[in-house]
């Protein structure tokens, strides 16, 4: 298990001492009505001096209830220390499965060290919602081969030649196709492919002429430009704000089976809350081989099979790395994501 380390805070222990003499009273102690019933609040911040013990003790009256609250707090990575500011969970979200006394908790994977988690992606493609702002198209080139790669000269055309500057750069793209919701069948938006990145040289009367400086991929006559984007993308984590559920939708490589570094696309985007940097776990449930379907699907629990991070968020679906896999994925597995892991 791996410590947190220190924020230049003073850490409050999750367990209270047992030593004699040991035994210290939370920060916030007060007299407590025993025979009241006191509502406990969703999330408590963590004040000096608190420790999942004292905390149990203190809302349910049950001390022994800490390893429930530390499996409701992904984030928390060692229950011996927490930390004043910190955000806890004291019970599951309003439709959530309450744990009952005595039932055994499941065990929660989750990525530790969130300062070394950055990950680095090349912008290799995304879901587009509505049409890509199209600038102009590649069209043609000296070279006598169908797959145009860098270094290669090119004639480009522009809707707006007047506006089109000498050294400016236009990233290619391809639209690949429209993609269908797994479960509902609706169509979440066009598979954009990028390309590469052409550079101006010249401009004469109807044409640009050029070259292409970056290409990630093979580049044919009559691919599309666009203002640059964004190629090179280095997210880190991002705390979670709200707990989601959302299905993989697509993945950017036609594969039946995805593995961590893939990158693959969900159906909730910004206006869901997702920002880049956020991180949700992959759900499954059912038989390895067989396909279970209705009771017998439905009685049994969601496996956490891996995880993927948030990279890049449209509107309504983001761009997420597949950052741990304990087994292959695919498109229709749920992603869940937890507040303030």
């Amino acid at each position: 298990m791996t410590f947190i380390q220190p924020r230049g805070l003073v850490p409050a222990l999750a367990f209270a001492a047992c030593a004699a003499g040991a035994l210290s009273a939370p920060a916030f102690a007060q007299s407590v009505d025993i025979g009241a019933e006191k509502p406990v609040p969703e999330e408590h911040v963590v004040e000096e001096g608190d420790t999942l013990w004292d905390l149990c003790e203190t809302f349910f009256g049950e001390p022994w209830r800490w390893a429930s609250v530390w499996a409701l707090n992904p984030h928390v990575t060692n229950p011996h220390w927490i930390y004043p500011g910190d955000i806890l969970r004291l019970k599951p979200a309003a439709g959530a499965d309450t744990p009952k006394p005595g039932e055994a908790l499941k065990f929660v994977n989750y990525t530790v060290g969130s300062a070394n988690a950055s990950q680095v992606s090349l912008n290799e493609g995304f879901i587009v919602e509505r049409d890509l702002e199209r600038a102009g198209t590649l069209d043609f080139s000296t070279e006598d081969k169908r797959y145009l790669g860098s270094g290669d000269p090119v004639y480009m055309t522009f809707a707006k030649l007047e506006d089109v500057r000498i050294g400016q750069q236009y990233s290619v793209y391809r639209v690949l196709r429209d993609v269908e919701h797994p479960s509902s069948g609706e169509i979440v938006g066009q598979k954009v492919q990028v390309l590469g990145i052409a550079e101006v040289e010249r401009v004469d009367d109807h044409t640009a002429t050029g070259r292409i400086t970056r290409a990630f991929s093979e580049i044919e006559r009559g691919d599309k430009l666009t203002p640059l984007l964004n190629h090179y993308q280095v997210v880190a984590p991002r705390q979670n704000l709200l707990d989601l559920r959302g299905v993989i939708v697509d993945s950017f490589r036609e594969v039946q089976e995805l593995g961590q570094f893939h990158i693959a696309f969900i159906d909730k985007g910004a206006q869901d809350g997702l920002q880049a940097g956020n991180r949700l776990f992959v759900l499954r449930r059912g038989d390895g081989r067989v396909a279970l379907e209705g009771e017998a699907v439905d009685k049994l629990p969601w496996e956490q099979v891996g995880e993927v991070m948030v990279m890049e968020t449209q509107e309504r679906n983001s761009t997420v790395m597949i950052t741990r896999s304990e087994r292959e994925l695919k498109v229709g597995d749920i992603v869940e994501m937890q507040r303030n892991y």
